[in-house]
């Protein structure tokens, strides 16, 4: 009797632990399934299974369905019809085109918003200095596009920084050019970044697929 009431405490405990840790809106669910795809915890060929999901979130069926739905709606997974749901496909072209489209409206934010009043420091990451680039411009065109970009693109953030070695410098050179308010500059770099992303497309789409590392160039 004893062991049943303790093992019973000790199921309720981890029930009320596991509820507490579980996202409490909407928002965080989609927050929490976007940050699983964006770390690479899913394959193209592989079905994300809802059930398994959701327990792992501390949360219902429902909210996980209709979280994988608005990410199907911006193109990062796709619904089969009776098979479910599925990382979006991403090749070399597709990849091409999501850079290209990226650099175009960091062009844009630069040119609309020249004195950014960026402060000298370590950035944190390139990304997140386009980022605040495309956020200080107040245009909703510019942010609107830079989300689906960023968005789609984030899958690949983590074989970007396997595949190219000097993510850390360039932000730096970034940031530096963003502190003297060089448009020029802080363009050239941006352009370089872009063209050498555009290059390694092929190995990107690979790492995608197998969610794996390949060599730096």
């Amino acid at each position: 009797m004893r062991m049943r009431a303790r093992r019973a405490a000790m199921d309720f405990s981890g029930r009320s632990r596991m509820m507490r840790k579980a996202p409490k809106s909407y928002a965080a669910i989609y927050d929490a399934i976007f940050s699983r795809i964006a770390q690479g915890q899913y394959r193209p060929i592989h079905r994300i299974g809802i059930t398994t999901l959701a327990q792992s979130l501390g949360v219902s069926t429902t909210p996980v369905r209709e979280a994988l739905r608005q990410l199907a709606g911006r193109d990062l997974v796709v619904e089969r019809h009776r098979e479910g749901f599925y990382l979006a496909p991403l090749n070399a072209r597709a990849i091409i085109s999501l850079y290209t489209a990226h650099e175009l409206w960091m062009d844009r934010a630069l040119q609309l918003h020249p004195a950014s009043g960026y402060r000298a420091g370590r950035p944190r990451s390139l990304w997140r200095l386009f980022d605040n680039r495309a956020s200080t411009t107040g245009d909703a065109a510019i942010i609107s596009i830079r989300r689906y970009v960023d968005d789609r693109l984030a899958v690949l953030r983590r074989h970007e920084a396997t595949i190219l070695a000097d993510m850390g410098e360039r932000a730096q050179l970034f940031a530096d050019a963003l502190t003297r308010d060089d448009l020029a500059m802080a363009r050239d770099i941006s352009h370089a970044f872009h063209a050498r992303c555009r290059n390694a497309a092929g190995q990107l789409a690979n790492a995608f697929e197998g969610q794996g590392n390949v060599p730096r160039i």
